[in-house]
């Protein structure tokens, strides 16, 4: 009987290629499983399994794909985004004082 060993924060940091924070924070909001030995943290490989799972899309399912196995013809523009409206220039307000003021100074005779 094969026991699967428990990942360290770092050594799951390594594997999924993120920081230790990253990790830490999954912890913290209760989305990643752990559980500590004194000090130490360890998150179980079936608890890896399930968070991969729920949360990487795999590569036997392809992004767009309908679920009835129905293709999209490949020029169906109704699933193309819109472009996006670009904000309109807004007129700037003229200066509250009209003209520029001069301050002319001593050497100004």
């Amino acid at each position: 009987m094969g026991v699967e060993r428990a990942f360290t924060v770092a050594s799951l940091a390594r594997t999924w290629e993120c920081s230790e924070g990253v990790i830490r924070k999954l912890i913290g909001k209760g989305q990643l499983r752990a559980f500590r030995i004194g000090v130490l943290i360890r998150i179980p490989a079936d608890e890896v399994q399930r968070f991969e799972c729920q949360n990487i899309p795999s590569n036997d399912s392809a992004m767009g794909m309908q679920s009835s196995g129905e293709t999209a013809p490949a020029n169906d523009t109704a699933t193309l985004l819109p472009r996006p409206i670009a904000s309109e220039l807004r007129p700037k307000r003229a200066s509250a004082g009209g003209s520029a003021t001069v301050h002319r100074g001593p050497w100004e005779g």
